[in-house]
């Protein structure tokens, strides 16, 4: 379990969170004054206390709120626990943590004031409204009414967003209403986060003030039960008009409507050449030949854009690409595939290869996730049959790269792995790469700002318990006579036994036993088989599980589904999702633009789940033709796609792009020799040898071993920059006989054309008067011709502009 996903800082440290430390002159006997308005006359526990231990950090994992308490003190986990809470403070360390004659004195508080000596320090003032609260809980005879605090919902003023104009600050009011029927104020009660401090500042007890224009959320914690708002920051009030914008589709009217409210307008379309170069990059990860930048600049179709779109979504490439893609969602790790281990990077051929196909075929996505989650080895083969495929594929893969495994009709690559994994990685996984969903956290307790519990976690784990891919495992006694006498030859031939590629059967036996399905470790009890706020699928004799979860994950009404895959694709083409990261669909991470993720999901369904239509819709979209240039109104922007961000490329692009401004094709060697010939974008493998495995590193390729879409870094650093300037291998590729350099060098070009072409061959356009007159002058000075051809390309693959996408 990866414990950062699940840390929530508290809004209160000391020495920020001045405005907790207020003192108040007591109102009256019993009544508290609360900081943000109003007054506390009883002091309830559940409502009032547990939210303020979670507010002062004292529940925190790295607090008392661990598995193992602090010093003797143990809470529960974020206070989801009220019964353990209250029996932790008026029953253990015999009753000493309070002290109901002198209410002040109680070791509680002396504690927490910094009085007496304390690990975690003062977590808030003697005399401030957070110490009166426990003054007065303890006066009233520190009572606890089991269920007085149960929430039913959190309602937050504003509601959709906050929009702070004209530098005015603003308190977010939050009102909880609770299960007995009533309602109360709770917000000083509650824990606040900002997921962009530079838009505004957020005091801890909810009040916002603008800091500069943008966007961000706000997240509001009550016991266990989050909200989500957006904070809207407008750019200053301009003297002009706001400008009307043409709208391609309904993407650009509800981008173009949330900038208008924030006052930003965005840039300008994108020249011809720019767009060119972004729109090969983004869907065949290669650039542009010269030949095709000169034709698509002096093309005068008004239709030239959306022609070329459609040509380049149905290019052999663009399949490839997004295999490459779906490999890291679906996690084709290598080294986790199947021994021998030298036939393993052709395994994940064969996974990446079924992948292009459905892309190349435009298979819908929906028939595409069916047949990965339902997968088994035989699908409606007959036993005889599937041996006779399984036979074939494998002296296809010893011969080279291509198979007929494609053809196959479920990816079983996907749960067949050499060592067995445990249900709920697979809960994980299949929750990361196709609900958007982030479960690690819930492992152990409740989700700290989603909804998911444990319960929720290990219930819907237990449906892949039937998934069954173990030695000596089969679906039935006569596939397991056929495949014992098809290894039995398969040994024989072999002097080395770890040697031998063996058949084994991927399959979920017609009655699942129980002993497969696990326990929560918190209750002991075996929970129920439960798709994630899905309904149950207990397990019935002949019926595969999987299907039944495939069943409602497709349903139009999914809530996860169709959305994050239309913000995986986003995040694509803008370098950033509309849900950011992209797997982390949860009530504290609301999306930037829901009205446009909530359309997007909405004509993807309505589209059959049809990939290329959603993508011809984002790429003919005016928003992403969009230049990168800043102006006055969007220079903050980060997150509204006012502008094209410039952003990294992927690694594999970054291998491809290399290659095409150089004119040669990657040498592949040693076990990899079988890839030759092949872009990057189209290997499978994660684990290659020789130098494309370091540049592979350096630029951020996964490993692919988690369900993390953070696998895969996108990050510069200083590595990138040196092996552009001195890698060895790279600088070899200057001098091949059939590379550019060397060719341009031996054509009868002038050095004026050649400079022409080494622009438009790296850059997709044609050099600046200024770039022209410096290169010829390079020519003039250099001793040859090849000399400087080669001095100007290692200087161009060298700029951002190259290395980028803009």
């Amino acid at each position: 379990m990866k414990t950062e996903r699940c840390h929530w800082t508290p809004s209160l440290r000391l020495g920020i969170a001045a405005g907790l430390f207020v003192l108040f002159a007591p109102s009256g006997q019993g009544a508290v004054p609360l900081p943000t308005g109003g007054e506390i006359a009883t002091v309830d526990f559940e409502r009032h206390l547990m939210g303020l231990l979670t507010k002062a950090g004292c529940n925190m994992g790295s607090c008392h709120g661990s598995f193992q308490g602090k010093n003797g003190f143990r809470l529960s986990l974020f206070g989801y626990e009220p019964a353990m809470d209250y029996a932790a403070l008026t029953r253990d360390n015999l009753g000493r943590r309070l002290n109901p004659q002198q209410p002040e004195a109680s070791l509680l508080l002396l504690k927490a004031t910094g009085q007496v000596p304390h690990e975690g320090g003062m977590r808030f003032g003697k005399g401030s409204w957070m110490y009166q609260m426990f003054v007065e809980w303890v006066r009233q005879g520190a009572k606890w009414t089991p269920g007085s605090g149960t929430v039913e919902r959190l309602e937050v003023v504003p509601g959709d967003f906050a929009l702070l104009a004209d530098g005015k600050s603003l308190q977010v009011r939050v009102t909880a209403h609770f299960a007995d029927g009533s309602q109360e104020e709770v917000t000083p009660f509650c824990d606040f986060k900002i997921s962009d401090d530079a838009v505004a500042h957020l005091s801890p007890l909810g009040q916002l003030t603008p800091k500069q224009p943008g966007d961000a959320a706000l997240t509001v914690l009550y016991r266990g039960q989050v909200r989500s708002i957006r904070v809207l920051v407008p750019a200053p009030r301009r003297e002009a008009a706001y400008p009307t914008l043409p709208e391609h589709n309904f993407i650009d009217r509800e981008v173009f409507a949330k900038l208008r409210l924030l006052n930003i307008v965005p840039a300008d379309l994108a020249p011809d050449a720019v767009f060119l170069r972004r729109v090969y990059i983004d869907t065949i990860g290669q650039l542009p030949t010269p030949e095709e930048v000169r034709a698509f600049l002096a093309d005068t179709d008004p239709k030239k854009r959306e022609k070329l779109i459609d040509r380049l979504l149905a290019h052999p490439l663009h399949a490839a690409l997004w295999a490459t893609k779906l490999s890291d969602v679906t996690g084709n790790n290598t080294q986790a595939l199947e021994n021998p281990a030298q036939i393993q990077p052709r395994r994940s051929q064969m996974w990446q290869d079924w992948l292009r196909k459905r892309i190349a075929d435009n298979v819908p996505y929906d028939q595409i996730v069916r047949d990965i989650l339902t997968a088994t080895s035989r699908d409606d083969m007959t036993p005889e049959e599937w041996i006779a495929f399984a036979q074939r594929v494998d002296e296809q893969m010893l011969a080279g790269a291509q198979t007929d495994y494609p053809s196959k009709k479920t990816l079983d690559l996907f749960w067949r792995r050499q060592q067995q994994v445990p249900i709920e990685q697979w809960g994980e996984k299949v929750a990361a790469a196709f609900l958007g969903i982030r479960l690690e956290c819930a492992q152990c307790h409740k989700h700290p700002t989603d909804r998911w519990t444990q319960e929720d976690y290990w219930a819907f784990a237990n449906i892949f318990a039937g998934v069954i891919y173990q030695n000596n495992q089969f679906s039935s006694p006569e596939v397991r006579k056929l495949v014992d006498a098809v290894n039995a030859q398969r040994r024989a031939k072999v002097t080395q036994q770890n040697q031998a590629i063996l058949l084994r059967e991927l399959f979920v036996p017609r009655q699942i036993p129980n002993n497969r399905l696990r326990p929560n470790p918190g209750t002991g009890r075996v929970p129920t088989p439960k798709a994630l706020g899905g309904p149950e699928i207990p397990l019935q004799a002949g019926v595969d599980p999987r299907l039944r979860l495939v069943e409602w994950m497709t349903r139009p009404d999914n809530p996860f589904f169709a959305r994050a895959f239309v913000n995986r694709v986003w995040a694509h083409y803008f370098g950033i999702g509309l849900v950011h990261p992209v797997d982390d669909f949860s009530q504290a991470n609301p999306p930037s633009n829901p009205r446009l993720l909530d359309a997007l999901a909405q004509e993807f369904i309505r589209s059959g789940y049809n990939i290329r239509h959603l993508e011809k819709l984002i790429l003919t979209s005016r928003t992403y033709q969009l230049d990168s240039t800043v102006n006055d109104s969007n220079k903050f922007d980060t997150n509204n796609y006012s502008r094209a961000y410039i952003r990294p490329l992927m690694a594999e692009q970054v291998v491809d792009i290399l290659n095409c401004a150089l004119g040669v094709n990657e040498p592949f060697t040693g076990p990899d020799a079988v890839f030759n010939g092949m872009k990057m974008i189209e290997v499978g493998s994660s684990r290659l040898v020789g130098n494309v495995a370091y540049v592979l590193r350096i630029f951020g390729r996964p490993p692919r071993t988690t369900a993390c879409d953070c696998e895969r870094a996108m990050e510069p650093a200083l590595p990138q920059t040196l092996f552009r300037m001195t890698d060895p291998s790279l600088l070899a590729k200057f001098n091949q006989p059939q590379g550019r350099a060397v060719q341009l060098a031996r054509s009868r070009l002038s050095n004026e054309e050649v400079t022409d072409e080494l622009f438009l061959a790296t850059l997709s356009r044609y050099p600046t008067a200024q770039e022209k007159a410096a290169a010829l002058e390079h020519f003039r000075t250099a001793r040859t011709r090849q000399e400087a051809i080669i001095d100007i390309l290692w200087a161009l693959i060298n700029t951002r502009e190259f290395i980028l996408n803009h």
